[in-house]
């Protein structure tokens, strides 16, 4: 049945929202068009506010039925702007999480700057009036904390703001660390708890997941996807919360995970790479084998499939080539860069025990007990 549904329910209903999302754009422009960016910097109020939000809420609203979110259940009060001028949701799991704009009647969002150039997107942005940050310019960054200070500081003036503290997808098995940025106000916030309650998680794409193709086309398969949004009470803060963000972020990330029933954790990410606070420092959770497998997943090379580690009689050194044949790659030269990831003697040479160790971690089906006693008993051996 799902895989019937698979081949003749998702593309059905991946054209029809893609042609839904097309239609948004014109909509998204008619606010915006016309338009100074002197002008762009207060809310827009009016005729193009009025026609423009209902349409682009209907469709999409509409857009996200066409692909099976059939349900949005809402629980809990939605606080007024005057309340809690920000809205801070989690977990963040899924490129569908902008679906919670829909309860939240269009919050203002923030992205980045070279989202503007997407397709569609961008004409969303501009008409969501969102607050744009690059991400490798600093000076940007410290415009986009004064815009949330002046936006959050209007008294009213300003809609909502939405943020994903996140600021990245997880597998909602526990929350990442919050950034500060929502919290660098000190106004009150209300958290925002987002679920997908169905038999089949679908929705997910996380760091080793399956990609974005994948997830539409599962999410897209199902009869129905529901989509779980809850309110919880306005987080008013301490004083000393106010002056201090990382406290005031940190304690809203305990009260969020606290009614999800999941961990809050140190860990986060620096651009596409998971790291972990130890003490003052930011320490990168398996840096070399994150980066050596999206090396072997380029090579297409599979765990677990032509491996046979040289160790029966000792440890070896592995050049390029041999390295190459070990490992059952079609092309020897595609394997030069792997080099790279382990340590090398003077002729260039890997020691074919820590290829092993790294790759038996890669495949993901050995417990870190397993690990260790295969590290004792590879590390025994002499090296040549």
């Amino acid at each position: 049945m799902f895989y019937l549904l698979g081949a003749l329910l998702a593309p059905l209903r991946v054209a029809l929202a893609f042609i839904v999302l097309f239609l948004v754009w014109p909509f998204a422009l008619l606010q915006v068009v016309g338009l100074s960016e002197e002008k762009l910097k207060e809310p827009l109020k009016g005729w193009r506010n009025s026609i423009a939000h209902g349409s682009v809420y209907f469709l999409s609203r509409l857009m996200f039925f066409l692909l099976g979110f059939m349900r949005i259940r809402v629980r809990g009060r939605q606080a007024s702007r005057l309340e809690a001028p920000i809205l801070v949701a989690a977990p963040h799991s899924t490129f569908f999480d902008p679906i919670i704009l829909l309860p939240c009647d269009l919050p203002k969002v923030v992205s980045r700057t070279e989202n503007l150039h997407v397709p569609v997107i961008g004409a969303l942005l501009r008409f969501n009036q969102a607050i744009l940050v690059s991400r490798h310019d600093p000076a940007s960054r410290k415009k986009v904390v004064e815009e949330v200070k002046r936006r959050a500081t209007s008294r009213g003036k300003w809609p909502q703001v939405l943020f994903f503290p996140e600021g990245t997808c997880s597998n909602k098995k526990a929350l990442l660390k919050f950034k500060p940025g929502a919290f660098i106000a000190g106004v009150p916030i209300q958290p925002v708890l987002i679920r997908y309650p169905n038999s089949l998680d679908s929705t997910t794409w996380a760091w080793r997941g399956p990609g974005v193709l994948k997830v539409i086309w599962l999410t897209a398969s199902q009869l129905c996807t529901t989509v779980e949004v809850e309110f919880l009470p306005v987080y008013h803060p301490s004083a000393e919360e106010s002056t201090n963000p990382t406290l005031y972020a940190s304690n809203v990330q305990k009260t969020m995970a606290q009614a999800l029933s999941i961990p809050a954790t140190e860990c986060e990410f620096v651009g596409n790479l998971p790291v972990c606070a130890v003490g003052c420092l930011r320490v990168a959770l398996e840096p070399q084998l994150w980066e050596l497998s999206k090396a072997l997943r380029k090579m297409r090379w599979t765990p677990g499939g032509n491996l046979q580690p040289p160790l029966s009689n000792g440890p070896e050194r592995l050049g390029h080539q041999e390295l190459a044949r070990w490992l059952g790659l079609a092309h020897l030269e595609v394997a030069n860069g792997l080099h790279t990831f382990f340590q090398q003697d003077e002729e260039g040479r890997v020691d074919s025990r820590e290829v092993q160790l790294a790759l038996q971690a890669l495949e993901g089906t050995h417990s870190p007990k397993e690990l260790t006693q295969l590290a004792f008993q590879v590390s025994s051996r002499i090296s040549p």
